[in-house]
């Protein structure tokens, strides 16, 4: 396997990291190599929140934390462990060196009359974002840096917009912690390409 195939596979998911921040310079190039992604009529939709301060790490993580916990309640979950997920959520956002939120510009999207045609372009939107996010991840990883995709953020994109004060057109995907890795989880079974391949 050659070296840019080996770079590419070596790339993992973490979710504990070293108490040290991301210098400025390093995160601008990561930035900088994201917005060089593919988008859908190189429309470029994806807007990017930088959370370097722990107080408004802590803020998001709490205020995610209390739907979820209610949600899990809901769902038959006891309150003690529903509060302890909610808890991990919390301190896994508060504890990483860097939060990087990943919006989608509602405005960057031109209207369509077509109702059809209005939801395949958001959606091809959606697609470009999530490369965007991809790309992040791996211009983290080339700086020695790894991160993690969460989701928590799409669920409850008004509370998000209101605790960073973002405007209405920004609607959040995901938000994305990087740093320094404090683990080296073992890595994940991948189904083999032939399996989720074919050819016509």
């Amino acid at each position: 396997m050659n070296a840019p195939h080996t770079f590419l596979r070596g790339r993992y998911s973490v979710r504990k990291f070293l108490p040290q921040p991301v210098p400025r310079e390093v995160l601008e190039r990561i930035l900088e190599t994201t917005t060089w992604s593919p988008s859908a009529h190189n429309q470029q939709p994806w807007r990017f929140v930088v959370m370097e301060s722990i107080e408004i790490r802590e803020r998001l993580g709490a205020a995610l934390g209390k739907p979820l916990e209610q949600a899990l309640i809901s769902e038959g979950m006891d309150a003690e462990t529903a509060h302890g997920r909610s808890e991990r959520s919390r301190l896994r956002i508060a504890g990483a060196p860097l939060g990087i939120l990943l919006c989608l510009d509602a405005e960057a999207i031109p209207f369509e009359e077509n109702i059809e045609r209005r939801a395949h372009e958001y959606q091809m939107a959606v697609q470009s974002v999530a490369l965007a996010g991809g790309t992040l991840l791996l211009a983290a990883h080339a700086e020695g840096l790894e991160g993690v995709w969460l989701c928590a953020p799409l669920f409850q994109p008004d509370l998000v917009r209101q605790v960073l004060d973002l405007p209405e057109s920004w609607h959040p995907q995901g938000l994305l912690l990087v740093g320094a890795p404090d683990e080296q989880p073992q890595p994940r079974s991948r189904l083999p390409w032939q399996d989720v391949t074919v050819f016509r």
